[in-house]
């Protein structure tokens, strides 16, 4: 993966004008497609499955007057006079709502049959208004039209407020989200000591969040989109966005200050760095869809909104950012005297004086790492402990901030007909099969009559086709207290015993029985979906860092921070502590998908610390294999950037939670406390002291299951050595001017340095050799090495591993290319060989074409090969050597093509003689007439050039061969083979011999 982004970066910085425009042009676009095809954000919520939502469904096929929206035109009279004195202003109201479009009626408070909308010392009353829409189908003008309708009425003291009607979605960033923005951009500042680099982060986060809310603007137009879905998207792509690239701007910045040229490096940092940001951006999106399996639309909506702020924060940090950086080049390096740059060596070299914040931290926090675990695991258990108490709900009207309509109509209702007239549940029942109607009418009132905590329980009302009731029932306690909920529950518990006896069934649904049925869903979801968000994190992280024990500190440190997250917000919404500071509109049960939404985000930001922080350990552990050390000096080189990122997404989260509404304010609050707990006491106190008294253990990992495991180059490993292969050329043995040598001229066929190979006999390692061969040459490298010859004639043709040292085929760097010259070769063993060669011709049929070189090879060489091995063997070999001449065939083209004109043929010819075996090649090279063919063959002798040269590199026994001086081309790079008396043994007749690791500069 690393290899793969730094050649994203390196395009990126070298075409950064295109790479901008691009991104401005995509912009522009989804800007233009938002205002063309946006839709409306709506605020409800359907839950398919439960109950309440069942009969919902019913209610709008069976009783369509009764399933549309509602609303609530409600008067208050002044002190000393009741409704009655204003009954002509309320007349006028109710004439003015009538005509509205969408209004399919409107019942009067002085009609003979709604004298229950009057309180009873007849000082409020109400007008009910019934849609023939869903509230949420309903545009702000016909929200506006039923408001100046009403207001008409407020004359002489008469007080006119709305129950149903829906304030206009928030949607668009506010003040307190700027201050966020400035907060950050001043963190910035400090760390990196520029402005120009403090921009950037700023800069491409916020062109990567209006992307975002213009895509999901673009949505609302084609599915049904929650208003709070582009202000999570928005508060997420921010803090993500921020920190992204920030990691990104920083590794630059560092390999600016050691001297790496600017292109370059803006492409390293995407390589390395930006490995840590789609391991992170990956973790976050996959708990965010992962959202998707509780089954809740509107969750999964917001889910996926979230997810794709993340995937375009990802993108931008992988492609904008290196933009960027190439667009400014040297501009960004900081001065050599300034602070940020005596600051950055100091973070990297062990042997400074200097004491940054970081290292005296470090060294506090790890000089009694007991205590250290000890105190953060109690501390945050206790700060934990007020989420045992959390409570649930969907808010409603209440919910909403103070002065807004809703919220102004929804308290006088409460004042004026009691807590729960806010909360009406709604029991649906399916009459279909009664004969007998009013029996069957009286009983279901009856049902609900007289049970504890309902104030009132309508009459029950058929329909017209006389196949479904309905009873509305007003509780005595609010919408979102224990009472109500334990009313519903009753209720519900009761249908069974009431079929038995009545021949038919209800269910319960309304606001408030919806939300008891969301609560629960998700209540029952969070525990499988724990489950699911830690065994990833066990996975990933164990993959990445080849230990156990990381994992599992990082996920009990994830549980820890959850907790405690959980246990603030709790003690704010539901306890009422610091409410008033916080802004909080009212205090009560949090949202019911608060705390699966909260694990689901705060798993990915809790990884990408986890992931920046211990990458930095292990590295300096994978150097000194010094446990302690590595915990010290890596915890240096990353605290600055740890805590920048830390304060950043703290910033952007807390800045949602004064003014937010009742669905965003708990999620940001919960955020900024898991963001601050995560990073500061878990992950820069707990796990560092963790990983202190564990020691060599936190690095322990079984044998068999590194194995199995995928390799995840999170710093950049792989790029290091590419580039380093990129770069070598095999040395001349004559000096330059300064006493160095210098790089041969001509490019060899092949050339090797110190090369190590995997094998799969026993030992499983080719000691170190080295070799160079022009193309043309015949070369006969002998020595230590020589019991793996087939491993070596695999290596050149790109089909097995270089561990260590440098190898060049055709002047392409390997491993960089092994793919590529995997495709354009063939390698062919003999049968008896065929279980040490990884990448063997299966048998069967001949491509097209190999016929006649199978015959020519069989009446030139058949006969003879036949005398010497059996008749089957020759026979064999001939076939395979043919299928691989005949799959190797010429593919002629230009450009990227062009390449394919080389074809390389591995052919392994231990025990033919020397002259059956350059005949047979000299045919195989007369056959294909290509421009260059290589042919591999590992043999016990010095071939002999023909006439025609065949153009093959003859490997055997191989022998470390010092790098310097060469063996020139066309002699044996060792003088001694295996059997010659000088001749060291092989590693494995010695078992005091080094491991052929250590021979790397033999």
């Amino acid at each position: 993966m690393a290899t793969l982004l730094y050649r994203i970066g390196r395009f990126a910085a070298r075409r950064s004008i295109a790479v901008i425009v691009g991104w401005i042009i995509l912009l522009g676009l989804a800007i233009t497609g938002a205002q063309l095809l946006g839709g409306t954000l709506v605020s409800s919520f359907v839950i398919p499955g439960t109950e309440s939502q069942q009969a919902l469904d019913m209610l709008d096929q069976r009783f369509p007057a009764a399933s549309g929206g509602t609303a609530k035109v409600i008067f208050v009279a002044p002190d000393g006079k009741t409704v009655d004195d204003f009954q002509p202003q309320i007349a006028d109201a109710v004439a003015a709502v009538t005509p509205l479009e969408h209004v399919s009626g409107v019942t009067s408070p002085f009609a003979t049959d709604a004298t229950a909308q009057i309180n009873t010392d007849r000082t409020m009353a109400y007008a009910t208004v019934q849609y023939d829409v869903a509230t949420t189908a309903l545009s702000e003008a016909d929200n506006e039209a039923i408001v100046q309708a009403g207001d008409a009425a407020a004359t002489d003291g008469l007080s006119i407020y709305f129950s149903g009607v829906t304030d206009p979605p928030e949607s668009a960033v506010n003040y307190t989200e700027l201050i966020g923005l400035v907060v950050a951009f001043f963190v910035l500042l400090i760390t990196f000591g520029s402005l120009l680099a403090a921009g950037m982060p700023l800069v491409t986060s916020l062109i990567g969040v209006a992307v975002t809310s213009t895509l999901i603007t673009i949505a609302s137009g084609f599915a049904t989109i929650s208003s709070t879905a582009p202000l999570l998207a928005t508060m997420l792509g921010l803090a993500v966005g921020i920190d992204y690239a920030l990691f990104i701007v920083a590794r630059h910045r560092t390999q600016l200050i050691h001297g790496v040229e600017p292109k370059e490096s803006a492409a390293t940092a995407v390589a390395t760095a930006g490995s840590a940001v789609v391991f992170a951006g990956l973790t976050v999106i996959i708990a965010l869809l992962g959202l998707s399996v509780v089954q809740i639309p509107f969750l999964t909506v917001m889910g996926i909104g979230a997810a794709v702020s993340v995937v375009v924060a990802v993108l931008v940090a992988l492609t904008l950012v290196p933009a960027v950086l190439g667009l400014f080049g040297r501009t960004l390096i900081p001065k050599p005297t300034s602070r940020a740059a005596r600051r950055e060596l100091a973070s990297v070299d062990p042997t400074s004086t200097r004491r940054t914040m970081g290292a005296r931290w470090v060294a506090l926090v790890t000089a009694k790492p007991v205590i250290t675990v000890a105190v953060v695991v109690i501390g945050l258990v206790i700060v934990a402990l007020p989420a045992t108490s959390m409570r649930l709900t969907l808010p409603d009207a209440g919910y909403n901030p103070p002065g807004s309509a809703s919220r102004e109509g929804y308290e006088q209702l409460t004042d004026g007909f009691g807590a729960g007239f806010n909360g009406p549940l709604l029991v649906t029942a399916d009459i279909s099969s009664i004969t007998d109607l009013q029996p069957a009418l009286t009983a279901l009132h009856d049902q609900f009559n007289g049970l504890d905590d309902v104030s009132s329980v309508s009459t029950a009302v058929p329909n017209a086709t006389l196949d479904m009731a309905i009873v509305s029932i007003i509780p005595s306690s609010g919408p979102d207290s224990t009472q109500t909920e334990d009313l519903v529950h009753t209720i519900r518990d009761a249908a069974p015993a009431f079929e038995a006896a009545n021949g038919f069934t209800y269910q319960v649904t309304g606001q408030t029985a919806l939300g008891i049925d969301v609560s629960q869903r998700l209540q029952d979801a969070l525990v499988p979906y724990g489950v699911v968000v830690v065994g990833l994190c066990i996975i990933l992280l164990t993959i990445v860092f080849r230990s156990l024990a990381v994992p599992i500190s990082a996920t009990i440190g994830y549980l820890l921070s959850v907790g405690a997250s959980i246990g603030i917000v709790t003690a704010v919404f539901e306890w009422g502590w610091l409410a008033d500071v916080m802004g909080v509109a009212k205090v009560g049960p949090v949202i019911s998908f608060f705390p699966i939404l909260l694990m689901a985000v705060l798993f990915g930001l809790a990884m990408d610390y986890q992931v920046f922080l211990v990458s930095r350990i292990r590295e300096e552990y994978v150097k000194t294999g010094d446990p302690h050390y590595a915990v010290r000096h890596g915890f240096i080189g990353a605290a600055r950037v740890v805590t920048a990122a830390a304060c950043i997404m703290f910033a952007v989260f807390a800045s949602f939670v004064p003014g937010g509404n009742a669905v965003l304010q708990p999620i940001a609050l919960g955020l900024a406390a898991g963001v601050f707990i995560d990073a500061f006491l878990v992950r820069m106190t707990f796990i560092p002291a963790l990983m202190m008294l564990l020691g060599r253990v936190g690095w322990a990992m079984p044998k068999a299951l590194d194995r199995v495991l995928p390799n995840v180059d999170l710093e950049g490993e792989g790029v290091r050595e590419m580039l380093a292969a990129v770069a070598w050329r095999p040395l001349d043995g004559s000096p330059d001017a300064a006493g160095e040598p210098v790089a041969d001229a001509p490019p060899y066929g092949v050339a090797a340095e110190n090369a190590i190979v995997e094998s799969a006999a026993a030992d499983g390692l080719v000691a170190p050799f080295s070799v160079r061969a022009e193309t043309g040459a015949l070369v006969l490298v002998t020595g230590a090495a020589g019991t793996h010859p087939e491993a070596v004639a695999a290596a050149i043709t790109g089909r097995q591993r270089l561990l260590e040292g440098h190898l060049r085929v055709l002047d392409q760097p390997l491993p960089v290319h092994a793919a590529a010259l995997r495709r354009h070769s063939v390698l062919v063993a003999k049968p008896v060989e065929a279980d040490l060669l990884p990448d063997r011709l299966p048998f069967g049929a001949l491509p097209p074409g190999a016929l006649s070189v199978q015959e020519r090879l069989q009446r030139e060489v058949g006969e003879e090969l036949g005398e010497l091995w059996g008749t089957e063997l020759a026979a064999e070999w001939i076939r395979q050597l043919a299928t691989a001449t005949a799959s190797a065939g010429v593919v002629d083209g230009h450009g990227s093509r062009a390449r394919a004109r080389v074809r390389l043929i591995a052919v392994d010819g231990t025990g033919i003689p020397t002259a059956h075996l350059q005949h047979a090649l000299a045919v195989i090279d007369a056959a294909l007439p290509l421009e260059t063919t290589l042919v591999v063959a590992h043999h016990g002798a010095r071939l002999e050039a023909g006439p025609r040269p065949v153009r093959v590199i003859a490997l055997a026994a191989v022998e470390p061969v010092p790098p310097t001086p060469p063996s020139p081309p066309g002699q044996a790079a060792a003088p001694d083979g295996p059997d010659h008396p000088d001749a060291p043994d092989s590693p494995s007749d010695d078992p005091d011999r080094p491991n052929p690791r250590e021979e790397v500069t033999a």
